[in-house]
């Protein structure tokens, strides 16, 4: 029988032991946090614009959301004017456009800064269009069902279905502004990596991008790679996971996968920090530009 003390031999069943859902006491804990955050997350009402908007959604777990740290005595770039959001929580969601200023409204509000507010500021300045983020996140989420959530657009006996409610999102988002959905940014499975075979991520993740191509057409899709750190010091699984999202512009027109900066986590080993898979603040605007190239990528060859 495998070592439990091996990750490299652990069954998924064991790894799920470990990396699934949390004991029932925690998730307790987690749900009712969550709804306190909910409650009491606000914003700054965005002023009216003059244009259509560009309608953006952004899907994925933490690193999506923004969990990145601000390095000591960098000052952050300012809000973008042109740049807001259609907030996924607090008091405002489903009333008024806010301005998108981080950390972001997703369905929880996140924690730190990622890469969806530079990706909208450098689409703003190359366009001079107002740019809509539609921030649809949820961090320590996975197709894999855990504490109550998935993206898996066929499971429906958890309380959260991730891929309903960013379907709800974006549907009230280009309801509100009249508009289509111009691109989609996809950031996640550091949670699948242990619990989730990489062919059944890979059909589950099919199954996501189909359904939304279906609702909103052959829109760009990009994704950002995991961090090259945490995939080696993390589940030894995640190199199958990766695996798939490297593959996935093989596999669907209008895809880009996008390389992530190595050496730029909020803390990993040898930096003297706590263990930490989310990426600096710096690093989200790194991705946040290499995204942004690659949607250029589908302006120039359209």
């Amino acid at each position: 029988m495998p070592s439990p003390f091996d990750p490299e031999l652990r069954s998924y069943d064991e790894d799920r032991a470990i990396h699934g859902s949390f004991p029932v006491h925690l998730r307790a804990l987690m749900a009712a946090k969550t709804v306190v955050k909910k409650a009491i997350a606000t914003g700054t009402p965005a002023p009216p614009v003059d244009k259509p908007y560009r309608v953006v959604a952004v899907l994925g777990q933490s690193n999506a959301s923004g969990a990145g740290n601000e390095e000591p005595g960098v000052t952050p770039p300012p809000i973008h004017p042109l740049v807001h959001q259609w907030p996924g929580c607090g008091r405002y969601r489903g009333r008024k456009i806010l301005l998108a200023e981080d950390p972001l409204l997703h369905e929880v509000p996140g924690a730190g800064v990622g890469f969806a507010t530079t990706f909208g500021s450098l689409l703003a300045e190359a366009t001079g269009d107002p740019v809509l983020l539609v921030p649809c996140a949820r961090g320590d989420t996975s197709f894999y069902p855990k504490n109550g959530y998935s993206w898996d657009p066929d499971n429906h006996d958890v309380r959260h279905n991730l891929y309903d409610y960013s379907i709800q999102q974006i549907d009230s988002a280009l309801k509100e502004t009249g508009q289509k959905l111009d691109c989609i940014l996809w950031h996640q499975g550091e949670s699948d990596g242990p619990l989730s075979e990489p062919e059944v991520f890979r059909r589950q993740f099919d199954r996501l991008i189909e359904g939304l191509r279906e609702r909103y057409g052959p829109v760009p899709f990009i994704l950002g790679q995991l961090s090259p750190e945490y995939m080696n010091f993390g589940p030894p699984k995640l190199a199958g996971i990766d695996a798939v999202h490297q593959d996935t512009p093989n596999r669907w027109d209008h895809a880009r996968f996008v390389p992530s900066p190595p050496g730029m986590l909020n803390g990993a080993p040898g930096s003297g920090l706590p263990e930490d898979p989310h990426f600096t603040a710096e690093a989200g605007r790194i991705i946040g530009r290499r995204m942004f190239e690659a949607y250029q990528d589908f302006a120039r060859s359209s």
